[in-house]
């Protein structure tokens, strides 16, 4: 049997008859070409073939010095197959692997390289064929090539990833989406988003994910790249996303205390009930205790910790109980903590003027969790920030030389 294969780097071996050989030269008149034994250094075996078929003409010399290799050409024809999947597909590294050496003998198995090596070879032959464009000076100028815009699950599979394009200029929103995970948002009640700016690419600001709950999960559905965090940036992503699917009508959607984001969310979806996220309320809480310089005596004086506290456990009390619960806070807390206790008033609750609540930049209805607490339901984003960190990390694994130039790390 005389067939032909590639290494993972890239050179020709012509198998014939149980051995293995490497191309070494064409004829005078280029219609042949001459093939030596892959171990040129003690065997003088050499081969014919034609160059328009490939068919096999002759042998010269026979190999006496080693023993066919059945095994280890079982082994190439399988990185063959991984080199080809690797260029045509997307799937993971150990699908391609598994997919390709399915059908090998024990033996061809065993003369595979390890796995490991394996996944550094399929990555290096995809970084080959889809290396990343020269970095733009600005998003006008922009330009994704094709490659960049779609994804292969499997082989033979090819659908749309980048689901929009605002096009070029200072104010580009790009949306990535698998056209599947568009249905899973309207079938989910549930969503949870948030914006991060550490991995962001260069020349956009932040990377905002939108995540839903679905089969007993929360799974990241929607990546968008976004040049700001101004409000009329984000009605246009939530413009852009319903006009991707009409219909959607989320119940709740969980984020932190971003007013443009709130506003664009309410805008778009007049009926959803918008969950602020506890643990991003406490950071901004935290935040304005160390401006206020009592973060020392916070962490130093027990009972004074217990009455920093209180203002907090204001998220866990019925949301109609807050009103009286701030008004005794006032007379229990000392008077070093009012500054405080004022600035989650007027920020989280609404002061009082003229015997009437101010409206507040977050009322209770979004920070409250008494009820989602006893509902069982969730009481922070965490889901979003966890799906941020796993980002963030493959971020930092990413090799700089093939994605330097596209993240500035």
């Amino acid at each position: 049997m005389a067939k032909a294969i590639e290494t993972f780097r890239g050179r020709e071996i012509y198998v014939h008859d149980g051995y293995m050989y490497i191309f070494d030269a064409f004829s005078a008149n280029k219609l042949k070409k001459f093939w030596r034994c892959r171990y040129k250094d003690s065997c003088k075996a050499r081969i014919h073939t034609l160059v328009e078929t490939n068919k096999f003409l002759k042998q010269i010399n026979e190999h006496s010095t080693h023993d066919s290799e059945a095994a280890n050409i079982e082994a190439n024809s399988a990185v063959t197959k991984m080199k080809k999947r690797a260029r045509e597909t997307m799937e993971p590294t150990s699908n391609t692997i598994n997919e390709c050496t399915s059908g090998l003998s024990q033996a061809g198995k065993g003369a595979l390289t390890a796995d490991g090596a394996l996944k550094k070879q399929i990555r290096r032959t995809r970084r080959e064929i889809q290396a990343a464009p020269d970095a733009p000076k600005d998003l006008v100028s922009l330009i994704i090539p094709l490659n960049y815009q779609s994804y292969s699950p499997s082989e033979g599979v090819t659908e749309q990833f980048l689901l929009h394009d605002s096009g070029p200029g200072v104010d580009r929103i790009l949306i990535f989406c698998r056209p599947q995970n568009l249905n899973i948002l309207s079938e989910s009640s549930n969503w949870y988003v948030d914006g991060t700016f550490k991995v962001a690419p260069h020349l956009f600001s932040q990377v905002y994910v939108i995540l839903s709950k679905y089969l007993d999960g929360v799974h990241p559905l929607i990546y968008a790249l976004l040049p700001d965090k101004k409000n009329q940036t984000y009605e246009r992503l939530f413009k852009i996303i319903i006009e991707l699917k009409p219909g959607l009508k989320p119940k709740s959607i969980a984020c932190d205390f971003e007013q443009a984001a709130i506003k664009a969310i309410k805008n778009n979806f007049s009926e959803v009930q918008i969950h602020g996220c506890l643990f991003h309320l406490t950071k901004n809480f935290r935040l304005k205790m160390g401006d206020l310089e009592l973060f020392s005596k916070y962490k130093n004086d027990a009972e004074f910790s217990i009455y920093i506290k209180m203002i907090l456990a204001l998220a866990f009390v019925k949301i109609y109980d807050i009103y009286n619960s701030v008004n005794l806070l006032y007379d229990e807390l000392p008077e070093e903590i009012f500054p405080l206790l004022e600035w989650f008033e007027e920020n989280y609750i609404g002061t009082v003027v003229r015997n009437r609540r101010r409206n507040p930049l977050f009322p209770p209805i979004i920070w409250n969790v008494h009820d989602r607490v006893l509902n069982k339901d969730d009481r922070t984003n965490n889901h979003a920030e966890a799906c941020q960190i796993v980002v963030l990390i493959y971020k930092w694994q990413l090799t700089i030389r093939h994605y330097g130039h596209l993240y500035h790390v």
